[in-house]
């Protein structure tokens, strides 16, 4: 094939990253299997009988929806939406009308920063204890929509007793982040706790490609659902159309993965989590909620602010460690990997040597390379 600038900066892109060590909590590395069908001839296909020549991606589909439901251990599961965002406004769209109120975690404290406003509903944000509810503060809330969504998500929330204290219609539960170790069993089970929807974004600490999913044990809330998030030639469409069907097969490759693998792979990443933030305590580097273990998620935060933290990611992303500017630190993908303890180890040195000054980046070429 010929080159083309493109090509090449694919190419530059891949070397890049794969020689570097990633610590961003939004991110996954697929297997090759998974990442392989997304170059499929699925890429340029439909998967609906509507088009001639579907009768392999209609049974892809059908499969990744009995592995999904296995897997998660649910009654409904909607794998058509591209994204996770895509996610949050088929529940918004579903569940309230123009004027509603939503309640839930305010992008201050770690929230989704969902615009709200942009489609005619108010935001009502919960109490917050840090990047914590504040649950004993919650009394006589009311609103259409409980939805719970965080992007600094540390640790479980009070589901049962948020259900009890909010006078609401729906309970919505964003699983972007944590979707791998719910998988896992490793964290808590929003279905089983109150909540009437689960959803999220599919390429985080679930290890699969960029996409969304939503799922439901209730057959009145998956009707409403349905309306948005399937086809329909005599309602018109919803928010989805095309679901990109090299997508799903790479998906149900990685929920066979996660239902083979799925535990022992989210209790790794926790403990990761846990072990890399109190090696960098150790080392003198400022990470929050020490008096709680730090993390009980795939993720924790440094303690930094302002041009303290902007330095600090910097000279990181020069060393080609990467994390986000936010100062959330992930490891799923590391631990997708195959990195344990040992690796926590260096990588927290990694981290303090680049703290202290000094050039780190032979030992991030010589650490991920066992990993490429």
């Amino acid at each position: 094939m010929e080159e083309t600038e493109i090509t090449e900066l694919i190419k530059k892109h891949e070397g890049y990253r794969i020689n570097g060590i990633n610590l961003i909590p939004s991110e996954n590395r697929l297997s090759p299997p998974a990442l392989k069908a997304l170059s499929s001839d699925l890429a340029g296909r439909y998967g609906t009988d509507w088009y001639g020549g579907s009768e392999y991606a209609e049974k892809i589909y059908e499969k990744a929806v009995e592995l999904t439901k296995k897997l998660f251990k649910v009654k409904y599961a909607f794998l058509t939406p591209v994204s996770g965002n895509i996610c949050d406004l088929s529940v918004i769209f579903a569940f309230t009308k123009s004027g509603d109120e939503v309640a839930g975690i305010p992008k201050e404290h770690g929230g989704y920063p969902f615009g709200y406003e942009k489609f005619e509903r108010k935001f009502i944000p919960l109490p917050m204890k840090g990047h914590e509810v504040d649950i004993e503060k919650i009394s006589g809330m009311k609103c259409k929509l409980l939805l719970m969504a965080q992007s600094t998500i540390l640790f479980p929330f009070p589901l049962t007793d948020l259900m009890e204290r909010v006078d609401c219609e729906t309970g919505a539960y964003d699983a972007s982040h944590v979707l791998g170790l719910i998988a896992g069993k490793e964290f808590q089970q929003p279905l089983k706790e109150g909540m009437h929807i689960m959803f999220g974004s599919t390429h985080k600490s679930f290890p699969g490609p960029q996409g969304g999913i939503v799922m439901t044990n209730d057959d009145e809330h998956a009707s409403m659902l349905e309306k948005y998030l399937l086809f329909s030639f005599d309602e018109g469409i919803g928010l989805v159309d095309n679901i990109h069907m090299n997508r799903v097969a790479s998906l149900a490759i990685v929920v066979e993965e996660m239902l083979r693998e799925g535990k022992k792979y989210a209790r790794n990443v926790i403990s990761n989590a846990k072990y890399l933030a109190s090696k960098l305590h150790e080392y003198g580097i400022p990470v929050k909620y020490e008096e709680k273990g730090f993390t009980e998620s795939h993720q924790f935060l440094l303690d930094m602010e302002g041009d303290e933290l902007k330095k600090f990611f910097i000279e990181l992303e020069k060393n080609k460690v990467f994390i986000d500017s936010s100062g959330r630190v992930g490891v799923a993908e590391v631990t997708h990997i195959g990195m344990g303890k040992a690796e926590m180890d260096e990588i927290a040195e990694i981290i303090k040597d680049v703290h202290d000054g000094k050039s780190a980046i032979e030992r991030v070429r010589s650490l991920s390379s066992k990993f490429a």
